[in-house]
């Protein structure tokens, strides 16, 4: 049964109208926790969106992009959802409202990922382009910019996890095809995406040859020469790009933390996508009947714009010699490049001539060079680069040299046309494939990701360490019995698993439960009736003017001397050391307690004098302090 990867998701995009909308999951619960809220959020790719899970088919895939569909019934059997029902548990013994949001994008990379937090009003590049390109102008309208979504979510998050990069690596090839400026290589990007789509061979041969057509009248040989060694040099170009995807993925790291910076953020490594137990023979069977049939229309393309062609259709001797001669050039050229350790003086004379716009500025630069003294590098590349009598084919040839690093195998290639020049266009078609695609087919079937997704993950624990993120290896996740790169249900459950039980400790720390407190004792009260009774007038207030200072003191001096009587009820609060008698020390304590003298002048110990109140239940009442008792030398005042 033919796969469809992921470039399918995008194919029924068009057809969608609603478009706003996150998938958030949080617990169903009557009760409010009280001791806060956490908020987990996801950003991934179509992995973590849980692209193929839904049953049905993929036009009716709801992770296909992000809708108010999906936000009102997410994908449940995504890692981010199983993940958030872990956290869920947790918060509920710990007395925490616990929400997700999964922002994970179809179709998009770190890149894009990226772009989509820094820049408000973008869409997914690169689904939008595979929109335009399958489906036609205008497609990508169906997507809508996600930035305040990011950018709200993020900025409320306790914990984000990103898993990216995966896309940046295995779908980024085909996208530098079809938006390059070579038309070969847009007819095979395009034929490619087809067939990665699911479509027929024939279906997808057709649109490839449809690019060929109408571009062959400006179909070069040195066109033809780029896209071989395109196709050489795929392994390569996917080795730099995991090296850019790394990049992207810290620029995610780093564009949350701007956001948030008390986040904690959970870096998911990648798997290898086509973990199959048995890799998929049939893709690489469409791939080879794909690229071979469209380089070997590209070749007679190019030999008839260059009117080398027979009345048969068949390419020329002298065509065939030519291609040769250009090839054996490149092949010198890049050979001297290698032959130095220091090329940086050789990229400079590249460069010069990248800028001229006659062949005769090589000539005149040749002359410099040779006029000058130990330039043997210099002198032996100008030797090869006089041979050119066209600036535009030079340059074209300096662009492949720049671009390429292995190009060793286009002679091959060239023996091969040869040696098929006069066979049908099936048999040059195979033998032309047998050459140049086996290095796309084993890309596009994943045999040669695993070792890209292995460096991917070695980049990543640096990242994390870098900028504080906590790496979450998820590569040894169960293999599969299909070869769609998307987990199953299983391999969903297993990535939650591992992330759950990587972050379990960071996330517990988040989740605060405050200690209980005591409620204090409650204090001892009288009954209604004796309360009525009490009096709160404070001892050493003899005037009763809800004040003690040194006029009560002066009061008691007074009546002690004579000048006045005190009231029965005045007495109450003169006798100050509560000996029943009111006399000259009653006023002197007093004056202790309300002049500038030092209030710590005790005999029996360091308590402050203080004033408490009256309670009549004693001869002379009893006070009750919220301060405490007051000691003097020949009694206490309470």
């Amino acid at each position: 049964m033919k796969t469809s990867k992921i470039l399918a998701a995008l194919v029924s995009a068009a057809t969608l109208t609603n478009t706003a909308g996150i998938s958030a999951f949080a617990a169903n619960s009557d009760t409010a926790l009280t001791n806060g809220e956490y908020n987990y959020v996801a950003l991934g790719d179509s992995i973590a969106a849980g692209f193929g899970l839904a049953d049905g088919s993929i036009t009716e895939d709801p992770a296909l992009i992000i809708t108010d569909k999906l936000l009102a019934d997410p994908v449940k059997g995504a890692y981010p959802a199983i993940f958030t029902e872990y956290i869920e548990k947790l918060g509920t013994e710990k007395g925490y409202n616990v929400k997700g949001t999964n922002l994970a994008s179809t179709a998009y990379r770190a890149e894009d990922i990226e772009k989509t937090i820094k820049t408000p009003g973008y869409k997914g590049e690169f689904a939008s382009g595979i929109l335009e390109a399958y489906i036609g102008e205008g497609a990508s309208d169906v997507l809508t910019p996600y930035n305040d979504y990011y950018n709200k979510y993020l900025s409320e998050a306790d914990l984000v996890s990103i898993q990216l990069g995966g896309n940046d690596i295995i779908m980024s090839i085909i996208p530098q095809m079809v938006y390059g400026e070579n038309p070969i290589l847009k007819a095979a990007g395009m034929s490619l995406m087809l067939t990665l789509f699911g479509t027929d061979t024939q279906t997808a041969i057709g649109a490839g040859l449809q690019v060929i057509n109408e571009s062959k009248d400006s179909i070069s040989s040195e066109d033809f020469i780029e896209a071989a060694s395109f196709m050489y040099n795929v392994s390569a170009k996917a080795d730099e790009l995991v090296d850019e995807s790394a990049s992207h993925v810290k620029s995610v790291v780093e564009a949350v933390k701007e956001i948030n910076g008390d986040a904690d953020i959970a870096l998911l490594g990648m798997f290898n996508p086509y973990r199959t137990a048995d890799s998929s023979e049939e893709i690489e069977e469409d791939i080879f009947k794909v690229l071979g049939k469209i380089y070997a229309e590209a070749a007679n393309a190019a030999a008839e714009s260059e009117d080398e062609l027979t009345a048969s259709g068949k390419q020329t001797v002298d065509y065939i010699n030519s291609l040769n001669e250009k090839v054996d050039k490149i092949t010198e050229i890049k050979d001297i490049m290698n032959k130095y350790n220091d090329q940086s003086e050789l990229e400079e004379i590249l460069t010069m001539i990248e800028e001229y716009d006659d062949i005769a500025e090589v000539q005149e630069l040749s002359e410099l060079i040779t006029a000058s003294e130990n330039t043997p590098a210099k002198e032996e590349l100008m030797a090869v680069l006089l041979k050119y009598d066209d600036i535009s084919e030079l340059q074209a040839v300096i662009d492949i040299i720049r671009n390429y690093d292995d190009l060793s195998e286009l002679s091959d290639l060239m023996g091969v046309m040869s040696k098929y020049r006069t066979a049908n266009q099936t048999t040059a078609a195979n033998a032309i494939a047998a050459e140049v695609a086996a290095p796309m087919a084993m890309q596009v079937a994943g045999k040669n990701v695993d070792p890209q997704m292995r460096r991917l993950n070695e980049k990543l624990i640096e990242i994390a360490a870098e900028t504080g993120a906590t790496y979450v290896d998820v590569y040894n996740i169960s293999p599969e019995d299909d070869f769609d790169p998307h987990p199953n249900a299983n391999g969903h459950k297993e990535i939650a698993d591992i992330l759950f039980n990587t972050m379990s400790e960071t996330i517990n720390k988040r989740m605060v439960v405050p200690e209980p407190v005591e409620e204090p004792a409650p204090e001892e009260t009288l009954p209604a009736e004796e309360v009525s009774n009490y009096n709160f007038r404070v001892l050493g207030d003899v005037n009763g003017d809800d004040e003690v200072n040194t006029d009560d003191a002066m009061l008691i001096m007074s009546h002690v001397l004579g000048y006045i009587q005190l009231s029965d009820a005045d007495l109450r609060y003169a006798d100050i050391n509560e000996d029943g008698e009111v006399d000259w020390y009653d006023s002197y304590v007093l004056m202790l307690f309300t002049s500038d003298y030092n209030p710590r002048y005790n005999w029996y110990n360091t308590n402050l004098y203080t004033m408490g109140y009256f309670y009549p239940t004693r001869p002379y009442g009893r006070m009750h302090s919220p301060y405490g008792r007051m000691h003097a030398p020949y009694g206490r005042v309470r």
